[in-house]
């Protein structure tokens, strides 16, 4: 199955595109997300360690096992294959769900300077969020620096960068998850890191992986 673009916009590096996954996979993840342990969706505080449940962010999180589910190591291959960036940089695949009302209110997915969370792996370098789901009404994914709206449609995905040429937060990044109006919306998330990301790796490397970047 092919990648096809659908569309691009330079600012931030954008990418829509349809093709990474099936609609059967698609299914697939959305499984593997319900019979995971699922949580409220939680946002980091400035530049801690600190997480809490917000209401400018509704929906809960799951990060489905990749040895129960040989989805994710696929996925995780493709989306390398697709960014050229080594998949060891990558976090944990979360599985997301949106139920009416849900949301995310405009945020980055970056880190300040001083954060601790730079410390393993370096910033979110990019994100990749893949629709799973039709949603009825509602739930775009809107970046309002460069007017970009994404409607979630099953099977496709965008791709976009998070900082600029000095590793800092880039503005235009800016984004938000619109409120669900009707039905449901589910995607996966994976975020990209600048250097390998320890707790995404199995246990026989993350020794490996720490002793290369000391």
């Amino acid at each position: 199955m092919a990648v096809k673009i659908l569309s691009v916009n330079d600012t931030i590096g954008l990418v829509h595109f349809s093709g990474l996954l099936s609609p059967e996979e698609c299914t697939e993840l959305i499984a593997a997300g319900e019979s995971s342990n699922a949580k409220p969706s939680e946002v980091i505080y400035d530049v801690s360690d600190v997480s809490y449940e917000t209401s400018g962010r509704r929906s809960t999180v799951a990060s489905p096992s990749v040895d129960r589910y040989p989805i994710i190591k696929a996925v995780r291959r493709r989306i390398s294959l697709f960014i050229g960036v080594a998949e060891e940089n990558q976090e944990p695949l979360q599985v997301l769900h949106y139920t009416r009302g849900g949301k995310y209110d405009i945020h980055f997915d970056s880190f300040l300077e001083g954060s601790p969370q730079l410390e393993n792996g370096g910033n979110r370098m990019l994100t990749v969020l893949l629709y799973l789901n039709d949603v009825e009404q509602g739930g775009w994914t809107q970046f309002p620096h460069i007017m970009a709206n994404i409607v979630p449609s099953v099977g496709t995905g965008i791709l976009f960068r998070n900082i600029d040429a000095q590793n800092l937060q880039l503005r235009e990044s800016l984004h938000a998850g619109l409120p669900v109006i009707d039905g449901e919306k589910w995607i996966a998330s994976i975020w990209i890191r600048e250097k390998a990301y320890v707790a995404a790796l199995p246990a026989d490397r993350k020794d490996e992986i720490s002793r290369r970047t000391l």
